[in-house]
């Protein structure tokens, strides 16, 4: 299962929210990338989410392999909370 989203952290995800943000994907059962242009990286790895370089206004997916959107759902409300989204 995959979803768009747009960035909206005023500093993009740089290395506090970075860190953050794959602490809380690395809680997940399910494998989990985050998609940018035509790279895909390991949302549980610090060094492939910091590699994208994501700023402000950038478009991302997320791909969760799994089909509990629960999982999904989890991690919008992640995102959304932390002002990411």
């Amino acid at each position: 299962m995959e979803k768009t989203f747009i960035l909206k952290a005023d500093n993009g995800l740089h290395a506090r929210p970075a860190t953050n943000f794959v602490r809380f994907m690395s809680t997940l059962p399910s494998n989990v990338y985050i998609i940018h242009k035509d790279f895909a990286a390991d949302a549980k790895s610090i060094m492939a989410v910091m590699s994208m370089g994501l700023s402000k206004g950038a478009s991302f997916r997320i791909k969760v392999e799994s089909e509990n959107q629960d999982v999904m759902s989890q991690i919008e409300a992640y995102m959304l909370e932390n002002h990411l989204i």
